[in-house]
């Protein structure tokens, strides 16, 4: 008799922390698709919003040397859980340079974290570099 009602509490439990792994999702969905429209449209000030306190930032001449790339194309694989709160998302972007012309591909990897307190994911591997590799 004193089984039931543990097993209700833990049901109680169980059901919650899905819920939240589901809240969980849909927030890093947004999230993901927020921060590939900021880099799409090549809106630095944007993507710079999604940056962990503790990540890298860039420098002032990096930033103005982001905003002469004009961005072509970007191509994300889905998201790869690396712990219950840290995925790691590979994207390829294509750029051209607004001066020369020149075209090029890089391959990045982001790495995101989630914030339980702050309920947000955060970007903590910086910015894309858009580095020709």
């Amino acid at each position: 008799m004193h089984l039931l009602p543990r097993l209700v509490v833990l049901l109680t439990l169980f059901l919650g922390a899905c819920s939240s792994t589901r809240d969980e999702d849909k927030l890093l969905d947004a999230t993901l698709d927020q921060y590939a429209a900021a880099v799409r449209w090549g809106s630095i000030e944007d993507a710079l919003g999604f940056l962990a306190p503790e990540a890298p930032r860039p420098s002032a001449f990096e930033i103005e040397r982001l905003k002469q790339l004009q961005i072509a194309g970007y191509r994300e694989q889905p998201p790869v859980q690396l712990s219950p709160t840290e995925v790691e998302q590979v994207a390829q972007i294509d750029f051209v340079n607004r001066h020369t012309q020149e075209g090029k591909s890089t391959i990045e990897r982001f790495r995101w974290r989630f914030d339980a307190e702050a309920q947000r994911w955060w970007l903590v591997s910086g910015i894309a570099k858009l580095q020709a590799r």
